[in-house]
This record gives C-alpha cells, sequence and structure tokens, in this order.
C-alpha cells in the first residue's frame, strides 16, 4: 500500500510540473492615471500600464499563473527585493538598482518636472531646491533624485498618494511638486471636476528622466523564469519600447 502511494505521488510530480509552485505575485501601486484599480485580480488593472500589462497576461492565456497584488509604494519596493516569486511595476531603472533586479519590460521613458502656482519661486540651479517645501510621492526615484540636491532636508515631504501633492500646491503646504505631467495633468483635471477653482500650475524646470519598467526579483527560480520569459518576452531578441509618455502622449495598447 506504501509503495502504491509512493509510486501514485511520482507519477503526479512528474505528470504535474506546476504542482507545489506559487503563484507570481505582480506587485503594483495606485499612480493615476498610469496604474488605476478599478476592481480586484486582472480585471481591476486600469490606466496606461495597467492595461498594458492585463492585456499581456490575457493574450498569453497563462493569468491563472499570476496574482494582482496592491500594496503602498515601499512596501512593493520591500517585497520585490526579498519575494523570489515577485514582479513589480512601474519601476525605475537606475544605476544603483540595476544588479538588484531583473528588468523584463521597458514600458516607457518619462520627464519629470518641478510644479509651482507662487511666482516668487525660481530654479535656476537644482541647488535652489534647499530654500523650498517639495512634495513627492514617497519612497520614489524622484524622492531620491531631490534628496540629490537637498540632502536629508526635512522640506521635502513624501506623501504615500501622489496626486495629495496638488492639493497640498494649490493650498500652499508645499512650494513645488515633483511628479510626471501626466500625473499633474491628471491631478488637475479631478481638482477642477470637484468644482474648485486653481490656481495656475506652471513648469520650473526639469528634474530628471525616468525609465520605467516591469521588473522581477533577481533571484526568481527557474521555472518562475521560464514563464515569465513565455509571457513577457524576457530575454527576446527584440527591442521592446514605447514612445516616450508625455500629457499628451499616452501608451495606448500592448507592446507584445
Amino acid at each position: 500500500m506504501f509503495l502504491s502511494i509512493m509510486v501514485f505521488a511520482g507519477f503526479m510530480a512528474t505528470a504535474s510540473p506546476e504542482v507545489g509552485r506559487s503563484k507570481i505575485q505582480i506587485y503594483t501601486v495606485e499612480t493615476p492615471p498610469t496604474v488605476v484599480k478599478k476592481a480586484d485580480g486582472l480585471d481591476g488593472l486600469a490606466g496606461d500600464f495597467g492595461k498594458l500589462i492585463a492585456a499581456t497576461l490575457k493574450k498569453s492565456g497563462k493569468e491563472k499563473e499570476f496574482e494582482i497584488v496592491w500594496v503602498p509604494w515601499k512596501r512593493a519596493l520591500l517585497e520585490v527585493e526579498r519575494n523570489p516569486q515577485a514582479l513589480f511595476f512601474p519601476f525605475t531603472r537606475t544605476f544603483e538598482r540595476e544588479y538588484k533586479f531583473n528588468w523584463i519590460v521597458h514600458l516607457a521613458d518619462v520627464d519629470c518636472w518641478l510644479y509651482a502656482v507662487d511666482s516668487n519661486i525660481q530654479i535656476t540651479d537644482l541647488k535652489d531646491l534647499r530654500k523650498y517645501r517639495i512634495g513627492v510621492l514617497s519612497g520614489s526615484a524622484r524622492e531620491q533624485e531631490l534628496l540629490r540636491y537637498t540632502g536629508k532636508s526635512s522640506k521635502v515631504e513624501g506623501m504615500t498618494e501622489d496626486l495629495a501633492n496638488y492639493r497640498k500646491l494649490q493650498s500652499g503646504r508645499i512650494d513645488i511638486w515633483a511628479t510626471h505631467p501626466v500625473v499633474m495633468a491628471e491631478a488637475q483635471k479631478n481638482f477642477m471636476a470637484q468644482g474648485k477653482s486653481a490656481r495656475a500650475v506652471r513648469s520650473l524646470k526639469k528634474l530628471f528622466s525616468q525609465s520605467l519598467w516591469l521588473a522581477g526579483n533577481r533571484d526568481m527560480p527557474d521555472t518562475s523564469r521560464n514563464l515569465v520569459q513565455t509571457v513577457f518576452g524576457w530575454g527576446a531578441k527584440r527591442s521592446l519600447k514605447s514612445p516616450p509618455l508625455t500629457s499628451g502622449d499616452f501608451l495606448g495598447g500592448a507592446l507584445l
């Protein structure tokens, strides 16, 4: 009897290689309008990058092998570093991160700008940022870039929801907001839709350009690595590039 059970177990392991492998977790955060949560699961992915990932998964027929996990930004960063089954988007590719992660799909190149409403605020050199209170998405590459010029300044105020910085800018709680043009446009649209009068926002200076990716844990198991490669073309010879993303040039459709 014991022998029969062992033979059967061995057969099942051979016949069903997927048994025992946990789903690949795709961590993401709400960053309207690029990633928006409409519901749970894959169908809840909306926004330009969200639709892109959802469409690619559905086209592959492997969507049941993946799990969408919505978390705060800093939690997502932590999970992609420690969880071998983790993917994360949108993630900025930087020199410091280059060898810590697997860079799987290039989503877009996005400029980050500094915005203000007070006409007295002027930025001729990025070192001038030390004078002002600056709103930014907490834990983002934009926050890291700001700290290069300001040091460990308490005037750099990170928020878990980037859109909330628009309200702070309008009320004068911050002097400058560092964000993407599409996020600025979305925040302004939402604010005006509430019937509120808004002070004119002006762009001060470009902070830097970000290369946004779907990235994965460096130590992902081979079986999971092969699955991701099948779905997203990871390691493929062809270049997966999209046009630059600006306030008037949103991504449309899937890359693959």
